[in-house]
């Protein structure tokens, strides 16, 4: 994955304050060869040579930088933009760097499980196993399977994806829930206390919309709850396609995969796709295979249910609905 330019300047930043750092780290040595330094160097008054920090140490350090940084990132105000083009621009250029952070962590967790070997399972890494098995809604309490389940669960979403439902869920970033709970995603949770209460939810429910400390850690929540839900097993069957067949995994096939992230169903997926087409997210395919190549191996699982259009009836509204319409900042997904 190419680092954007961000990413260049927090790289430059910090190795140039690690290789400052190195210069006050003695080297590692063992007691005799310690002791000679010592000794000679009490003599000598000569210092002793800086430590050679690694290449893999350095890197270790700088993406706990790199996290640090943009975990304690807040959410920017962006209702103080009166123009809709600069509010884009900006909520867009805050987004991707917490897009591309969240996938950073779902490759370095395949990278961490391709290395355990299922014939050869350590107590530790069993261990691992059944916490992420957890997490990812796994059932199977084998290990090599929970390995097996867990490579094909866990995988990148795709840039677009996450932007556009973040603009979506969170009326771009101004919504009450991404400014008092940095909830981008309208994500629910169910122990009272845990987020804040929905003006408009019904009597007898008990879910809230979940708090985060950061706009970091909604996001990464979010890439996780798609690679874990049951309710979205098909849009990691359409990832799973795509990478199968070597195709490039793009917003516009994954979103067939939400149809139960929003009450609003196959008009929800078409909202997403048209943010994505709209502020050119991705590149649009105007003869996209989903559409028009039906021999296309991934061609059924983008298929939506065509919505039935009921026909029109008078109706009288109330108060409570004219309220409900208005009060667009609590709109929420089914599904989280």
């Amino acid at each position: 994955m190419a680092l954007k330019p961000f990413y260049f300047v927090s790289l430059l930043t910090t190795l140039l304050l690690l290789s400052a750092c190195a210069q006050d780290i003695e080297p590692v040595a063992d007691n005799e060869s310690a002791a000679t330094q010592a000794q000679t160097s009490s003599q000598t008054n000569t210092p002793s040579p800086p430590k050679t920090i690694s290449t893999a140490n350095a890197i270790a350090k700088l993406d706990r930088v790199i996290t640090n940084t943009l975990s304690n990132k807040d959410l920017p105000n962006f209702s103080q933009y009166k123009d809709v083009k600069q509010k884009k621009h900006a909520f867009f250029n805050f987004l991707r760097p917490l897009a591309e952070q969240a996938n950073i962590q779902v490759l370095r967790l395949r990278e961490e499980l391709s290395h355990i070997d299922p014939q050869r399972i350590t107590k530790q890494q069993a261990t691992r196993l059944k916490r992420l098995a957890r997490i990812y809604k796994i059932k199977t309490h084998d290990s090599a399977e929970q390995l097996g389940l867990l490579l094909r669960k866990i995988q990148i979403i795709p840039e677009a994806l996450v932007l556009a439902q973040a603009a979506n869920e969170s009326a771009w970033g101004t919504s009450r829930f991404a400014v008092e709970g940095n909830n981008l995603f309208g994500q629910w949770c169910f122990k009272a206390g845990c987020g804040l209460v929905p003006n408009g939810r019904p009597a007898g429910e008990k879910y809230e919309v979940r708090l985060f400390k950061t706009p970091q850690d909604s996001v990464s929540a979010y890439v996780r709850n798609l690679n874990s839900h049951g309710g979205y097993i098909n849009l990691r069957k359409i990832r799973e396609c795509l990478l199968t067949s070597d195709q490039t995994i793009t917003g516009r096939a994954l979103a067939s995969g939400l149809l139960h992230y929003s009450s609003r169903g196959v008009a929800y997926i078409n909202e997403i796709r048209q943010l994505i087409r709209v502020n050119r997210l991705e590149t649009w395919d105007k003869s996209w295979w989903g559409e028009y190549r039906p021999e296309h191996s991934c061609y059924s699982l983008v298929q939506v249910p065509v919505p039935v259009i009921e026909p029109l009836a008078e109706v009288t509204q109330t108060a409570s609905d004219s309220e409900a319409k208005t009060d667009t900042s609590d709109t929420t997904s089914q599904v989280k």
